[in-house]
């Protein structure tokens, strides 16, 4: 049910600005195929103080188009990025659809977004997306959100 509209909301690219990234900038994974999760220098200790904030994960995973993973292992890698940050995750979206799917949610398309603003009553206006990618700053402002950071800048990652 949607909560009272006017809350202010932080939503958060998944791969390269909560997590670490393999070589080929794809999730890692183990031998058996699960998402290998392991939060990016500063992340925890920025997110756990949160706790009453409404905060969002928006993620692309065209692996899971592409056969590389199951939309049920990247749910249950949120999940667990979510147990590392001691439950702060108000929600997510995940794209599981190829770039040249032509998707509405795709980012930089802001349905991902936009629908988590309608479920969760926030004023994107007073919002604030973080990602690690022009094409994130790009969602971010289709979506109306009013601030954008790279997560380099936000988390004070190591250059």
């Amino acid at each position: 049910m949607p909560v009272n509209s006017g809350n202010i909301g932080l939503f958060f690219d998944l791969g390269g600005t909560l997590v670490a990234l393999d070589d080929n900038r794809d999730l890692p994974a183990d031998a058996a195929g699960n998402v290998k999760i392991q939060l990016l220098p500063g992340v925890a200790e920025k997110l756990r103080p949160m706790r009453d904030s409404l905060i969002f994960v928006v993620t692309n995973q065209s692996g899971v188009a592409r056969g590389r993973f199951k939309l049920a292992q990247i749910e249950a890698a949120i999940a667990e990025v979510d147990k590392q940050l001691d439950g702060v995750l108000t929600g997510w979206q995940i794209c599981p659809h190829k770039a040249d799917d032509g998707c509405a949610c795709r980012n930089p398309k802001p349905a991902m977004v936009t629908e988590l603003a309608e479920t969760f009553g926030v004023e994107l206006s007073y919002s604030t997306m973080v990602g690690d990618q022009e094409m994130d700053r790009e969602c971010a402002l289709a979506a109306g959100v009013a601030q954008f950071f790279f997560a380099k800048d936000f988390f004070g990652f190591p250059e």
